[in-house]
This record gives structure tokens, sequence and C-alpha cells, in this order.
């Protein structure tokens, strides 16, 4: 069955043809996911689990489950963003994504007193790089054909000539 109705009627999704920005962009995300796991899991165990006598970033053991939850819930939207990407869906929420973690890292690294630059200019780097590539002309052509629809030979979603016949599922050789 086809997913899209606006599609040609044999069109099937091809993931095999998901291009290099795309990837990349995905890949580069994928910096700040380990450091949300282990926050989130560091936080949610402080605050529900292990009593601690000094919490770490706040003034309660409340705050440290409250702050995992956050971290949890951010990992859940960066994932989700990427997944959205991956599959031609949207790239709003992987910008949005990759905007707060960018914004995040760059408080970190400017507060001195959050620790050790290294990790945040990492996952700032990541981030910028994630967003140039998702921002690229490939990465808007995967997600104006919805993650690789096969678009009708010769024409667009729009019934519009297709300016990239490389998306059409017509052989090179009959591309003329």
């Amino acid at each position: 069955m086809n997913p899209h109705p606006d599609a040609h009627p044999d069109a099937q999704p091809d993931p095999r043809r998901t291009p290099g920005p795309v990837i990349g962009a995905v890949a580069a995300a994928t910096a700040v996911v380990p450091f949300l796991l282990v926050y989130a899991f560091l936080f949610l165990a402080r605050g529900l689990v292990v009593q601690v006598e000094q919490p770490d970033i706040t003034d309660s053991r409340h705050g440290e489950a409250l702050a995992g939850l956050v971290a949890l819930a951010f990992l859940l939207f960066v994932v989700w963003g990427q997944a959205r990407l991956l599959n031609g869906a949207g790239r709003l929420v992987f910008w949005l994504s990759q905007l707060v973690t960018l914004g995040v890292s760059v408080w970190f690294v400017i507060d001195q007193s959050s620790g050790e630059p290294q990790v945040p200019v990492v996952t700032a780097l990541a981030a910028l790089l994630a967003l140039a590539l998702s921002l690229t002309p490939a990465a808007a052509r995967w997600v104006a054909t919805r993650g690789g629809d096969r678009v009708r030979p010769g024409r667009g979603r729009t019934g519009e000539p297709d300016a990239d016949r490389s998306l059409t599922t017509e052989p090179l050789s009959r591309q003329g």
C-alpha cells in the first residue's frame, strides 16, 4: 500500500537512495545522544532511586528527577527529529532539536561553572554540522519527495516537470 496518496500508484520508498547529506546530518546529530542518555539515567537515578546527600545540579531530589525527565524528553525529541529527517517527513523538528543543542552547548562553553568546555564544544560543532548538512539541496529534495518515494517519470508531485531527473523511475538510458 502506498503511504502517500499524491504519489504515483506504483511508487515505493527506496531507502537505499538516502542522500549523503541526510545521512551525515543525522550522524552528526547523534553526537549529543550518548550524553543525554547518561544524564537522563544519572539524574533520574539520583532523584528517584539513589539517596544522595548533596544533589548535583539542583537543591533537591525532586529537582534532580525533573532534570532527568527533561534530559529524557529532549533525547526523545532529538531522536524523533532524526527519524523524521531520515524518513523525509520534514526537517523542522530536526532543526529545532539541533538549535537547542547548539544553544545549550554554547551556554555551557560560556558558563565556566558548568565544567570543562571540551564536550560542549564538540556537541556545538556537531549541531552546526548537522544543521548545515540538513540545509543542503539534496536534503531539501529528500524531504520534498517524502524520503525517496519514486516520482512519476518526468513529473514532480505538483504535475510540474521534475527539475531533478534522478528522482524518476526511468533508467538513465531513457532519461533524455
